[in-house]
């Protein structure tokens, strides 16, 4: 349920959407989440409005696995986008 929360307002910031709109969309949802996800098994998620409403941090924490942190901010004033790429922490420890 909360992926598909994300995803529908991720979906609408990369389609065209005016950028203003579609970032106070994601600010929209500052706070905490919790849901399942397709299996069935429980996941929560928060939603951060920080440096002064110029980004947003999602949390997205799934039973059993370390937490996922994606960073949003407007790209140049044209579209809200990520930040840094999301990536999954066995992805980091594959690097080290």
């Amino acid at each position: 349920m909360l992926l598909l929360l994300s995803a529908s307002i991720a979906l609408p910031l990369w389609a065209g959407t005016h950028s203003a709109a579609a970032f106070k969309k994601l600010q929209s949802l500052s706070g905490d989440w919790e849901g399942k996800d397709g299996h069935g098994m429980a996941v929560k998620t928060s939603f951060q409005v920080l440096a002064s409403g110029t980004a947003v941090m999602e949390t997205l924490s799934p039973s059993g696995m370390e937490d996922m942190v994606t960073l949003y901010s407007i790209d140049g004033g044209h579209r809200p986008r990520p930040l840094l790429p999301h990536e999954q922490p066995a992805a980091h420890a594959r690097g080290a």
